[in-house]
């Protein structure tokens, strides 16, 4: 394991901070950590701990001025949950160093007018979109302009006061690309192959799991390739990102830039975030040590109201664990699987055996 570069202490803060934590750790990083779940195995591994009842600046604000009066921290460290807040980023970004796109990367990213609009000059596919306020018709979906993890995507009409778009459907299999940018060159980690959460009647587009190292046709690979390059010097894109789009039997097609570290980069070894902190030092960024075999992440999702026993005695393989006594609603995360194999079908059946040793754990039932 490589020295870290910078301070030994990051703070950071995402909607869920487990997986920046875990990484953080594993290469040597002391953490402070600001989320909105305080996990049990995120409250191991930080030195301190916020939980707050949302990123917005007004709910953060305290906590970060508890984290400052304690001088640990020298730099930031940010994941996914900030989409809708981008002023709570503008505002980290004014108190301390950010190892992450800027505030007005960040921003520039979610508007979607302008990303469309560039994609269409870059020549990159994407779904046809509208802006009008009703659907177009039939087979078009309803995305928020600022949301992650598929939440607020529908396929009947948006939410009241929501800012969106409608976005033509693509049959196909939904994935993303997760890629290292610095000032002069982009490199590729891997194809991902994702899904959503358990189905429901009127169609789900809840982030349900990933799995790395996804077979793709060449001239799929090539045609995304071109587009992540395109789009991360348009951009000026640096360290870790990822770019969503679907496959289908024409190709693929470009859905979002998400400017930030995701669930995906923990899927590739420990030492990926070395390269992401080198890309905001100034040193050459070099992704030297890549994990081969397919890994995957899955979230467990209730599927009735429960309280957390004390005596859940957790496996080593769940992730984002509730401390006992938590209240998960219907619907809401419980925890995250992760599963690896020799290939995606070993993968792939772990994860099944997994899922059913979760729900006998917490008798939630098959």
């Amino acid at each position: 394991m490589r020295t870290p570069v910078f301070s030994k202490c990051l703070l950071v803060i995402a909607k869920s901070a487990r997986m920046l934590a875990r990484m953080c750790v594993d290469i040597g990083y002391d953490v402070v950590a600001i989320d909105c779940y305080a996990d049990a195995d995120t409250r191991q591994m930080a030195r301190q701990f916020f939980k707050v009842e949302s990123l917005d600046w007004a709910d953060v604000s305290p906590a970060l001025l508890a984290v400052r009066q304690s001088g640990t921290v020298d730099g930031i460290l940010y994941g996914s949950g900030l989409e809708a807040f981008p002023e709570t980023l503008q505002y980290l970004q004014s108190h301390s160093r950010l190892f992450g796109n800027s505030a007005e990367v960040f921003r520039k990213v979610q508007d979607k007018p302008y990303f469309f609009r560039l994609m269409a000059e870059l020549g990159v596919a994407h779904p046809p979109v509208s802006f009008v306020a009703s659907s177009p018709g039939d087979g078009w979906i309803f995305k928020p302009c600022r949301s992650e993890g598929g939440m607020g995507i529908g396929r009947d009409r948006a939410a009241a006061g929501v800012d969106g778009y409608w976005q033509r459907f693509i049959d196909g299999q939904a994935m993303s690309v997760l890629f290292m940018s610095s000032v002069d060159r982009v490199e590729v980690i891997g194809f991902n192959r994702q899904w959503c959460a358990a189905p429901s009647p009127g169609g789900n587009f809840l982030f349900g799991g990933i799995a790395s190292h996804a077979e793709l046709p060449a001239a799929v690979r090539s045609q995304l390739t071109d587009a992540v390059n395109k789009l991360s010097a348009a951009y000026q894109l640096r360290g870790l990102n990822t770019l969503d789009f679907m496959v289908a039997a024409t190709g693929g097609y470009v859905l979002e830039i998400n400017p930030r570290i995701s669930a995906s980069a923990q899927l590739y070894g420990r030492e990926l975030l070395l390269g992401h902190l080198a890309a905001f030092g100034g040193t050459e960024v070099s992704v030297t040590k890549i994990s081969g075999e397919p890994v995957a992440y899955q979230i467990v999702y209730a599927a009735k109201n429960l309280e957390i026993d004390a005596d859940v005695d957790w496996p080593d393989w769940v992730a984002d664990r509730p401390v006992a006594g938590s209240i998960v609603g219907v619907g809401q995360p419980i925890c995250s699987i992760i599963a690896g194999g020799k290939d995606s079908r070993q993968v792939a059946e772990q994860l099944l055996q997994r899922q059913a040793i979760v729900q006998t754990l917490l008798k939630l039932g098959c």
